[in-house]
């Protein structure tokens, strides 16, 4: 650290100017007649400076380009997985309009009511199976279970002997959930 006293020179009044006057605007013109009025190394940096200001300016543009073409490719890339997701649970699905077509597709005239019904009891398990690989859960509650409003939809009340208020007393249809989302709640009655 430098400890010599720098000397004090007397202060031009005349040259303290407010913040007002301060904020003159910097132009080339100014800065042409700076360089002029100065010696060459005052030119040099400021020719630097500028230089420097438009190398940033064009790393500036080229990030920003960047950055949009990112967000793009990323959208484009959301939508594509997206896509693929979709059509590889469909694909999935195809097994079981196969085995309905199966069912559907016999004599009515040469099996039974029981075998019509066996085939549709096997396409209604290939189904839930399908469902299971896919992450789906069905939510299927037992009567006197506590009703819960996120896996629940409660369709109305309805007393039953033995069951405590808020309880489920009667289920009406099952519902599905994944790890993440109830994709359609149980239909339930519930105690009052």
């Amino acid at each position: 650290m430098n400890t010599e006293e720098v000397p004090l020179e007397p202060v031009d009044e005349s040259m303290e100017t407010t913040q007002e006057e301060s904020a003159v605007e910097v132009d080339d013109a100014l800065i042409g007649q700076i360089t002029d009025e100065s010696e060459g190394d005052l030119r040099a940096v400021l020719d630097w400076y500028g230089n420097e200001l438009s190398i940033a300016r064009d790393d500036r543009l080229r990030a920003l380009a960047e950055l949009s073409n990112n967000q793009r490719r990323a959208v484009e890339n959301e939508v594509r997985v997206s896509r693929a997701a979709v059509a590889g649970a469909l694909r999935s699905l195809l097994t079981v309009s196969d085995q309905l077509d199966l069912a559907l597709g016999q004599d009515v005239s040469a099996i039974s009511a029981e075998q019509l019904a066996e085939g549709v009891q096997l396409a209604r398990e290939e189904f839930m199976r399908v469902l299971a690989e896919l992450g789906v859960e069905r939510i299927d509650p037992e009567i006197g279970e506590e009703f819960d409003p996120q896996r629940h939809e409660a369709m109305l009340q309805q007393p039953a002997d033995g069951i405590a208020p808020g309880h489920i007393t009667m289920v009406m249809q099952p519902g599905f959930a994944t790890e993440h989302h109830v994709l359609r709640a149980a239909k339930v009655a519930v105690a009052p």
